[in-house]
């Protein structure tokens, strides 16, 4: 059975044009672009006895750790498509009328739909957590670049068989929100996850800090009792209290420096930086689409979209307020709305 860490040497070594063969299992020669001579790797420490030559490859060295750094630089942005999926829907004008809502006494009106391209983004954040201690995690955000809405159902379909680097179909492209607007809404997602981890580690070192200050704050007041005590002794008795006082002092300053260092060891700052970014375009079917009244002569057309991901209608973004809605309503003016937009108009 071949393992995940033998699947990452192979694949790795050809993507980056090397090659590689398996001498015996857990056991390969593996011959970069850049060098002359293959190397031996492997993956078993019983091996390395018959291959004394042999580099051993598993977490936690040095050569493992540059192999999946160097993969991780070379894939920080890759596109996929999303092709294997359903764009012939069993009465998809049906389900596009029952997930909105039109006004009573109104009809809604549907072409004959369209295949397009509707390009998303995923972004993976690196956040480390810095303070007494240093903590790391990774944050996804997914973006719909149709309409600029945050998605959660993105990353489940990365393991999909029917993923490709090529588009099987040669449907047009969708309108899209430019890459950095995504990035930012992706980012704004994931700076609130990160300001609450944030929150919670501070509390939970402040917490500790507290108590370990209390503790200390005892140790120097009983240190500093003590001192009192014998510069009352040595006053009765006519000696020199300076070097006493002095302690006292120079107790007070190391009692006040090391509170300071755990205060200041409690707090939390992050840091975020993008580590990967993947873009999955996959095809969404787009409809014309109007209200029609039947004392209506006329009424704007506007477009639908059906998602095979989700199998559902996309929410409408309101004209005025932007917001997505399923609830749909015409101005005295005929003019499309919200229900609450047309309301106020």
């Amino acid at each position: 059975m071949i393992t995940p860490l033998e699947h990452f040497l192979r694949d790795y070594a050809e993507a980056v044009d090397g090659l590689w063969d398996e001498i015996e299992p857990q056991v390969y020669d593996v011959l970069w672009p850049d060098t002359e001579q293959p190397i031996r790797l492997t993956f078993d420490p019983e091996a390395l006895p018959e291959h004394p030559s042999a580099q051993l490859l598993t977490f936690g060295l040095p050569l493992l750790a540059e192999l999946l750094s160097a993969a991780q630089e070379r894939g920080q942005v890759a596109h996929i498509y999303h092709d294997d999926m359903n764009l012939q829907p069993y009465r998809l004008d049906q389900q596009v009328r029952r997930d909105l809502h039109v006004p009573a006494g109104m009809s809604l009106e549907l072409a004959a739909p369209r295949p397009y391209y509707v390009a998303h983004c995923i972004c993976w954040f690196e956040v480390s957590y810095l303070g007494d201690e240093k903590t790391q995690a990774l944050i996804s955000a997914a973006v719909d670049r149709r309409y600029g809405r945050l998605v959660r159902h993105l990353e489940p379909l990365l393991a999909h068989p029917g993923l490709g680097d090529e588009r099987r179909w040669a449907f047009p492209d969708a309108s899209a929100i430019p890459l950095e607007r995504a990035y930012l809404i992706a980012r704004e997602r994931v700076v609130r996850s990160v300001v609450t981890e944030a929150n919670s580690q501070q509390r939970e070192r402040q917490g500790r800090a507290d108590r370990e200050i209390a503790r200390m704050e005892r140790y120097f007041a009983d240190m500093a009792e003590d001192l009192v005590v014998r510069m009352t002794k040595a006053t009765a008795k006519g000696e020199d209290t300076a070097p006493l006082a002095q302690r006292k002092v120079a107790l007070e300053r190391e009692a006040a420096l090391r509170i300071d260092e755990l205060r200041r060891k409690a707090g939390v700052r992050a840091q975020l930086r993008l580590r990967n970014l993947l873009h999955l375009s996959a095809p969404r079917l787009f409809l014309r689409a109007r209200l029609i009244a039947p004392k209506q002569t006329s009424s704007p057309t506007f477009s639908i979209s059906w998602d095979p991901l989700t199998e559902k209608t996309d929410a409408i973004d309101c004209p005025t307020c932007n917001r997505p809605t399923y609830t749909l309503a015409l101005t005295r003016r005929g003019e499309l709305r919200c229900d609450a937009c047309a309301d106020r108009a």
